[in-house]
């Protein structure tokens, strides 16, 4: 190798470095999110939805979050708490709902009245809710039975709750909308809807026609 040529290669390295140290220095972006963290075991304690729910969608299931202490308190669910239903999206798995229910059971222990919220969370077996619409409409049906199941566990409770709040991320915000649109829904089953980076305005892809769900606006 000649020493022009070299040169040229070791000026070319020493060019990429320097826009790497650039690039970390000047155009850095800090890292705004707060680590999450868990100090007790996490458990998902699968609920049964009935033979009926089952047998009409077997692909999907619901399942309960807990960890340490609260898991062996919510084994036997008879609740007591504010309930709040986890609906992943595209490819998204219900162990999600991990960082959202240690949290919340975290800041509930420092409140003096002891608000607890009981964090449930729906496997959709990680379908491509965002590619194929055509499952939509199933996964729609099965949250509805969903929260009538987990309002029934609250029969025995002081002040049983009337409706669940609803989290959906990315295509499960797309669910939560598209409950009103079941005739079988009960609009008073649900009064708060959270959504985290959910496609309301366009699908994601524009990949097939099922991709959209007539939903409310």
């Amino acid at each position: 190798m000649s020493d022009i040529l070299k040169l040229v290669v070791s000026l070319f390295i020493v060019g990429l470095v320097g826009v790497g140290i650039f690039d970390y220095v000047k155009l850095h972006e800090e890292n705004g999110c707060e680590m999450t963290w868990m100090y007790e075991y996490p458990e998902y304690l699968k609920v049964d939805v009935g033979r009926k729910v089952s047998e009409a969608y077997p692909k999907y299931n619901l399942y309960l979050y807990g960890e340490g202490s609260y898991a062996g308190r919510i084994r036997s669910l008879k609740l007591d708490g504010v309930p709040v239903l986890f609906i992943p999206g595209n490819a998204g798995s219900y162990r999600q709902v991990r960082s959202l229910g240690s949290v919340s059971l975290r800041k509930s222990e420092n409140i003096k009245n002891k608000i607890q919220f009981n964090y449930f969370s729906i496997d959709f077996n990680e379908e491509f809710s965002g590619l194929y619409g055509g499952v939509l409409k199933d996964q729609t049906e099965f949250v509805n039975e969903c929260i009538k199941k987990i309002l029934s566990f609250y029969k025995s409770s002081k002040s049983p709750p009337s409706s669940v709040i609803l989290v959906g991320h990315s295509m499960g915000g797309v669910i939560a909308r598209a409950l009103f649109t079941l005739s079988e829904f009960n609009i008073n089953h649900v009064n708060t809807i959270i959504t985290q980076s959910t496609p309301h305005q366009s699908p994601g892809m524009y990949y097939r026609t099922p991709t959209l769900l007539n939903v409310p606006q």
